[in-house]
């Protein structure tokens, strides 16, 4: 988990120079240009703080060549996320399909301080942000794939995400979604990783669900990191996962159909059919 979103977990050494640069990339997107000024406004991690601007400058909207000169406590800047549905492996989809012409755009927002500057600049503040949904998409894939690692070794599995994060494949919604209603808030937390699997005869999926922010009204997100061939290395790794939510599919008289709103991870149709990837 990136710092700049106050990741605690790291895994040392794990990538080479050339994977560094690409994933520094579209993290820096995410940073910079997505999250930029909430991360000054709201004072956010970041190893260069004594670089950060003293004043911001806001667009006048009805004066576009004036400049509002503001402190960063009091603006009330965004936190956009994108609002996915599932993602389109785990709709059966071709990987030809590109969803993410249908994410939304959403964000926490903080209607008191909105208030509060409006009274004290004399106007309603204007936002400003890049719209980056690839970068994000990438930075939650490279996220799920570094959760994973913490529990399995990487000969483990196949990484179906790894092509996706290094921009080899472009349709990055085919591997990572999202659950479209909102969790409840759970305050305190500023981050939250759970590893997921569903074992299917001779197949293990390996699927890992993220919230960023869920002490706030934010989206749920899931990415298929993996998957693992044969019924005795499935049974392996799935032994090996410490998973939050785990599902053994392989007995269908046992199985029974889970609320699609909760376990949005979940594949659409049983049995799944033989993806290549």
């Amino acid at each position: 988990m990136p710092y700049f979103i106050g990741g605690a977990h790291v895994l040392k050494g794990a990538s080479c120079d050339n994977c560094a640069k690409i994933t520094s990339r579209f993290e820096r997107d995410v940073s910079r240009d997505l999250w930029g000024d909430a991360r000054i406004a709201y004072d956010a991690p970041s190893r260069r703080k004594k670089n950060r601007p003293k004043i911001m400058l806001m667009r006048d909207p009805y004066n576009q060549d004036r400049k509002l000169r503001v402190l960063p406590e009091d603006y009330p800047a965004v936190m956009i996320f994108y609002r996915m549905r599932k993602a389109g492996i785990l709709q059966g989809l071709p990987e030809t399909v590109d969803l993410s012409s249908t994410w939304e755009l959403v964000t926490p927002t903080d209607t008191d301080k909105i208030e509060r500057f409006t009274a004290k600049y004399g106007q309603r503040p204007i936002m400003s942000f890049k719209n980056v949904p690839d970068s994000f998409a990438r930075l939650l894939a490279k996220v799920a794939y570094g959760q994973v690692l913490c529990s399995l070794d990487p000969d483990d599995f196949r990484p179906i995400c790894v092509p996706y994060i290094l921009g080899q494949k472009k349709n990055i919604s085919y591997v990572v979604g999202g659950r479209w209603s909102y969790s409840e808030m759970k305050p305190g937390i500023g981050y939250e990783m759970r590893t997921n699997c569903i074992k299917f005869p001779g197949r293990l999926l390996i699927i890992v669900e993220i919230q960023i922010i869920p002490n706030n009204v934010t989206p749920t997100y899931h990415v298929l990191v993996g998957d693992v061939q044969g019924d005795e290395e499935a049974d392996r790794v799935y032994k090996k996962i410490e998973a939050t939510y785990s599902f053994d599919v392989t007995n269908t008289s046992t199985y029974k159909p889970v609320d699609d709103d909760v376990f949005h991870w979940m594949p659409s149709n049983w049995p799944l059919p033989a993806w290549t990837c």
